[in-house]
């Protein structure tokens, strides 16, 4: 980019058009060929910056399986906090005759009361 490096944002792009738009326009001793090129910059610019910002905006949207993951992640910490998985491990630890298994088993428990 010529005119508009460093520009990240469009209220930025909007001030930084104004000052050029001074200097550059043709009535103010500038060329038509620069005052042009300016504007298809700030043009390309200012689309680049709008799809940036419909991205994020995209994505922090809530969606319905953005939704269903967020209910299932505090589904599965209230279910961990009162001890449900965990229970139910020790149970089939205690069930099982495998020592692997148990050791396993116990681990995974040890690891849900850390959570």
């Amino acid at each position: 980019m010529k005119y508009f490096n460093g520009i990240t944002d469009i209220e930025q792009a909007k001030q930084h058009y104004r000052i050029l738009a001074k200097q550059l326009h043709p009535d103010k001793g500038g060329t038509v060929i620069e005052f042009q090129e300016m504007q298809d910059e700030y043009k390309k610019l200012l689309l680049n910056l709008q799809q940036k910002y419909n991205a994020v905006t995209n994505m922090n949207q809530s969606s319905p399986e953005n939704e269903l993951l967020s209910e299932l992640g505090k589904l599965a910490k209230m279910l961990i906090k009162k001890q449900v998985p965990q229970n139910y491990l020790k149970q089939k630890i205690q069930r099982t005759e495998s020592h692997l298994n148990k050791g396993l088993l116990n681990g995974i428990v040890k690891i849900l009361d850390e959570l």
